[in-house]
């Protein structure tokens, strides 16, 4: 019996779709860009984006350390921004992360069964956990507005480890911080490869919530349990029996 639940955030517990990669999204950031005083033409703002990016993730990964590694959304936009000749204080610098993410949002809610599932998994005495890729300047703050925290014994965001899922070492970060053993441990997640393909190269089974439409079974099982409803009612109902 798993004593220990592994949570995904966004596709899971949290509804969410952003645009944060369109030509559109980058146009509506630098105009609100200009109303704080810093200006770029959205063109320029766009190709420093993306290179800087990338040229993160490829020096991190040449490194070594992680398959997967992660960079921090706050580290990128200074750069820029040091670019064009600003120097924006670590405070100014988190509130436009916020806002990129709050313009780049299209919609963001709970699903409906979240906090029923947590709360039967608590109310069992079970411990759980969060492991989400994503960047620690918004999703605080997101996690916080949904009011998820308080069920949470331990989270680990990616920003935060350099390092995010697939990557098995993201896995083997949260086990071993928080002294998890993997065969009394489940992963819950929506996506095949980020969550049930990292958590089975981790050596943790997965629960595969499907929040598409259709069910198609992978042809080769990747994960332990499948709600093909999408319902994450399904998680007490078959791992508690």
């Amino acid at each position: 019996m798993y004593q220990n639940y592994i949570f995904d955030l966004y596709g899971t517990l949290i509804d969410i779709h952003t645009d944060e990669r369109s030509k559109n999204f980058f146009k509506q950031y630098v105009k609100w860009l200009r109303k704080q005083g810093i200006y770029f033409d959205w063109k320029l703002f766009y190709k420093l984006y993306t290179t800087i990016e990338k040229g993160h993730r490829d020096r991190a990964a040449k490194a070594g350390k992680y398959t997967n590694p992660e960079i921090k959304i706050e580290v990128v936009l200074n750069e820029i921004l040091k670019a064009k000749g600003y120097e924006i204080p670590e405070d100014q610098i988190y509130f436009l992360c916020q806002n990129f993410r709050t313009i780049s949002t299209i919609y963001m809610s709970l699903f409906p069964d979240t906090f029923a599932c947590l709360e039967e998994l608590k109310k069992a005495g079970k411990k759980i956990y969060l492991l989400s890729n994503a960047q620690r300047s918004f999703t605080w703050q997101e996690l916080e507005m949904t009011g998820l925290i308080p069920y949470f014994d331990g989270i680990l965001i990616s920003s935060d480890e350099g390092c995010m899922k697939p990557d098995p070492e993201f896995y083997n970060i949260c086990c071993e911080r928080y002294h998890l053993q993997k065969s009394e441990s489940v992963m819950i997640g929506n996506e095949l490869m980020s969550d049930m393909a990292g958590a089975k190269a981790a050596g943790i089974d997965g629960f595969f919530i499907n929040r598409r439409p259709v069910f198609h079974a992978p042809e080769e099982p990747i994960y332990k349990y499948v709600s093909k409803n999408g319902s994450l009612l399904e998680v007490p109902a078959q791992t508690l029996r």
